[in-house]
């Protein structure tokens, strides 16, 4: 289905893409609402998916393309300065919606990947990187600071540091300059408050990454059997369909958040990094897009649809080796999944469709 679903959107032109853009944004927080409201399926606490009968859908996944739709479309028309606020309020609107509505289903993982989508377009869309660190900063002013961290105070205060060298060479409107200080300031002190604000589970993920070994068999059981499978495929690996820890259900969700373990057990590290190499040929030869066609829609539509699969790559991965925390994000084009796997084939039809569609309006 998805295969056909790509090749039918390869051929539809972009115009036409641009029309539908707010109204399928508009029409994908309906299913947000649906859900949020008790329209939808719960499994396993979370309350994702709408059941249609014969298939189940997860609305937050389409709104992740009706969100790049229409944020690309109005960026391609308003970009983004600091020197000018008010072209942020629109943006801000778009993403703040669908950022919430997903974010009390709970899935706060794919929340931000709304928020991947938006920083890539902001930087896409005239942002600098200085005024890229300037608008993550209070993310890293809340993480720096909190005593879960070893000398979270001393990081902390390298960051502001650096927060005041980057404003005084940006040299932005007084108020604005202000503004980015005082809130990383605040940002800082409020760390406890953002913690508690966190769900019981986020918390537990968050400790089990610092320390998986504080509770091996309880919350880091899942790091510790995913980096035993990981390590325990050597340099080859243990062939296809072999491996303790996948075939005796060591690792837990192998088919879906930990798919890249059971490909490191069974493939080792030469197939590790094989799967890597496609990963980055296939957002390398996304990416040269943006070289052929000069058009803002084409190219924001391209680096955030790539957005999108780098976010989903590095995440999985990194958790599962234990270098992010655990979360519900699967694997591009490997983890199981319905709606996700369409989600992925949508994409690769919107890449295929700019690289050929481009020129032509």
């Amino acid at each position: 289905m998805g295969s056909f679903i790509a090749a039918g959107l390869a051929f539809i032109r972009i115009d036409y893409l641009k029309r539908l853009a707010l109204p399928f944004y508009f029409l994908s927080l309906i299913g947000l609402v649906i859900v949020l409201f008790g329209g939808g399926d719960v499994v396993k606490g979370a309350g994702r998916w709408i059941d249609l009968g014969i298939i189940k859908i997860q609305p937050s996944e389409f709104a992740k393309i009706a969100y790049l739709m229409a944020f690309s479309y109005w960026l391609s028309r308003h970009p983004v300065s600091f020197f000018r606020l008010k072209s942020f309020l629109a943006p801000f609107a778009l993403f703040i919606v669908p950022f919430i509505l997903v974010l009390q289903q709970p899935d706060l993982s794919t929340a931000l990947v709304f928020t991947a989508i938006t920083l890539v377009g902001f930087y896409w869309a005239g942002l600098t990187v200085v005024d890229m660190f300037l608008l993550i900063s209070p993310v890293f002013s809340v993480i720096l600071s909190h005593s879960q961290f070893a000398y979270s105070q001393i990081f902390w205060g390298v960051l502001i540091c650096l927060v005041a060298l980057a404003l005084f060479y940006r040299r932005l409107p007084k108020a604005l300059t202000s503004f980015f200080f005082l809130i990383n300031i605040f940002a800082g002190y409020a760390s406890s408050m953002v913690w508690n604000v966190l769900k019981p589970h986020q918390q537990k993920r968050v400790e089990t990454f610092l320390d998986p070994m504080n509770d091996p068999l309880g919350d880091g059981y899942q790091v510790l059997q995913s980096m035993t499978a990981i390590g325990s495929g050597g340099l080859t690996g243990k062939g296809f369909g072999e491996g303790s820890q996948t075939n005796l259900s060591f690792l837990p969700e192998e088919h879906t958040d930990f798919i890249f373990s059971v490909l490191g057990e069974q493939f080792g590290f030469l197939g590790a990094v094989f799967v890597l190499t496609l990963f980055f040929l296939f957002l390398w030869r996304g990416l040269t897009i943006c070289k052929i066609y000069e058009d803002p829609f084409v190219n924001l539509m391209t680096v955030c649809a790539c957005a999108i699969f780098l976010f989903h790559i590095l995440v999985n991965i990194a958790m599962t080796i234990g270098l992010m925390p655990v979360t519900g994000l699967p694997l591009p084009f490997l983890s199981y999944g319905g709606s996700f796997a369409l989600t992925c084939m949508v994409l690769v039809g919107f890449l295929v469709n700019m690289r050929y569609q481009g020129g032509r309006y």
